[in-house]
């Protein structure tokens, strides 16, 4: 998958912008803070999937003085080009596909499939079990749809459940409907994130040794209420034994809703023991396992997203980085320093980025 052309009308400091990519190039973004680096990693990350990781509001996107922003690409994916235009004026998103209007999101999230690495992420290890339940959905909605349309259904169960508890006289019958209902929806999504956990974690394991010269290793607990192979009468047991509760808090409890995922190093979570060098490279290891995982599964690459990615990786941690990204995937590196040219062994081009103006550098490797 590539991003063939980028167009930006009144996106954060870019007035009208225009790029042109190249197909499994790195594109290396450099310039100052500040700068705009960072809003073109945004602006491709807001076509895959129609939000910012930098902002809740999509208001904070749009250039100051303007009333709305526009970001329009060509993709090309499996040999097709797709034309996509996203129109946002305050909460309000208009989108295109061939200039012709989408009536649902899922008709257009999805078509820009992108991996992204940037410094917020490094919270996944210590921030609140539902960031790294939200991490792991996000990528297996990508992955699977049965997995999208299970957790929707669960998550509507969960509510009504919810409400039904919260009733000055609740329903145990109707709340027994709805749990059972639930119980079908959690085996599926329990084996789900078990086995997506446990084939990105083989992934990482076999990518952190190019960080770590070999002498560490990553790991990952799930942690949920259940076991994969137990029955649904036996659920349905752990459900009876918590009700009084449920219906004390007027809320459920009990449920994939709370699950986490323990990140380990050398046996010992990461949040106690990690180095920031050494949570960035289990983070980096974890995308780059996504990614991985994507490849095997789509048949093509998803485009990498790295943005801030040298800070607080050593020199010979950098250069690992650079030397494992695969050649068939189109990669997008922000940087406040300058990257030597000599560390690529591919096609790469460099942009120079002040004040939302762009000076376009390319770099071919010349065999010696």
């Amino acid at each position: 998958m590539n991003i063939k052309k980028l167009k930006f009308y009144h996106f954060r400091n870019y007035d009208k912008a225009s790029f042109s990519f190249e197909k499994n190039a790195v594109h290396v973004l450099q310039g100052k803070n500040a700068q705009g680096k960072t809003n073109i990693v945004e602006g491709i990350y807001f076509l895959s999937l129609l939000r910012s990781f930098r902002t809740n509001k999509t208001v904070n996107m749009i250039r100051h003085g303007q009333s709305s922003f526009v970001i329009e690409a060509e993709v090309e994916t499996k040999g097709r080009v797709e034309e996509l235009k996203a129109a946002v004026s305050g909460t309000k998103k208009q989108l295109f596909r061939f200039n012709d209007p989408v009536a649902r999101y899922s008709e257009f999230v999805g078509t820009v499939n992108a991996v992204l690495f940037c410094p917020d992420d490094m919270t996944l290890f210590s921030d609140s079990p539902a960031a790294r339940r939200k991490f792991i959905d996000m990528e297996l909605i990508k992955l699977s749809r049965s997995y999208t349309a299970t957790l929707s259904h669960y998550q509507k169960l969960l509510k009504e459940r919810n409400q039904a508890l919260k009733q000055p006289c609740p329903d145990q019958t109707l709340i027994g409907i709805y749990t059972k209902q639930m119980i079908a929806d959690q085996k599926i999504i329990i084996r789900q994130r078990a086995a997506f956990v446990k084939e990105l974690m083989e992934k990482a394991q076999k990518l952190y040794p190019f960080f770590s010269g070999g002498e560490e290793k990553i790991d990952a607990i799930y942690e949920t209420f259940a076991k994969e192979e137990d029955t649904e009468t036996a659920m349905e047991k752990m459900y009876a034994k918590t009700l009084e509760r449920d219906i004390q808090y007027k809320n459920t409890q009990l449920g994939i809703h709370k699950d986490d995922f323990l990140f380990l190093l050398n046996g010992m979570p990461v949040v106690q023991i990690a180095s920031q060098g050494q949570k960035r490279s289990a983070l980096l290891s974890l995308k780059l396992g996504l990614a991985q995982i994507i490849y095997e599964k789509d048949g093509q690459y998803p485009i990498l997203l790295l943005d801030d990615v040298f800070s607080e990786l050593d020199q010979d941690r950098r250069k690992k980085l650079i030397e494992m990204l695969p050649h068939e995937m189109q990669i997008f590196i922000t940087s406040a320093e300058p990257i030597p040219k000599d560390w690529f062994d591919r096609p790469v081009k460099f942009y120079e980025i002040e004040n939302g103006t762009v000076k376009e550098e390319t770099h071919e490797r010349t065999e010696e």
